[in-house]
């Protein structure tokens, strides 16, 4: 490996595990609404689809669907989800987001973005265009990788 490659990316990582940390515990805190973040997460799965199952919950936050019950268990005592039986098959259950998870999801998710607009903001309109580029090119990379 190139040593200045080598030496950049020690910088980088560093640099980069540091701000990602920080930016998460920021834009998860969603205490008034007595959400976690993957509880905010996964409510925000679950009004995205309008009506989903649980295998869908946990495919999309790559967990076993046993490690959705308990997070889902609270959504539904704290009154942000609701579960129900499919019409067609009495076995399935399916999971819809409620009217009051509806506003802890939107507060929690202005709250969020609150967040991420001070921090996008402190770049000027050159710069979030390289970012997304670069973005853009780690996530076609490890599509890529992937194959």
């Amino acid at each position: 490996m190139d040593p200045n490659l080598d030496q950049y990316i020690d910088r980088l990582q560093l640099k980069y595990s540091m701000v990602a940390k920080k930016l998460r515990h920021e834009i998860m805190q969603h205490r008034e609404q007595a959400l976690t973040g993957p509880q905010f997460h996964m409510l925000s799965l679950i009004a995205k689809e309008q009506s989903c199952n649980v295998t869908y919950l946990a495919e999309s936050l790559v967990v076993k669907p046993s490690a959705i019950t308990v997070m889902l268990d609270r959504l539904v005592q704290s009154g942000y989800v609701e579960r129900r039986h499919d019409d067609q098959d009495r076995r399935a259950v399916l999971l819809s987001i409620t009217e009051q998870g509806k506003d802890a999801y939107e507060e929690a998710r202005k709250k969020s973005r609150e967040v991420l607009a001070y921090y996008f903001g402190c770049l000027d309109e050159n710069e979030r265009t390289i970012l997304e580029r670069v973005i853009n090119k780690f996530d076609e990379a490890g599509r890529m990788k992937e194959k």
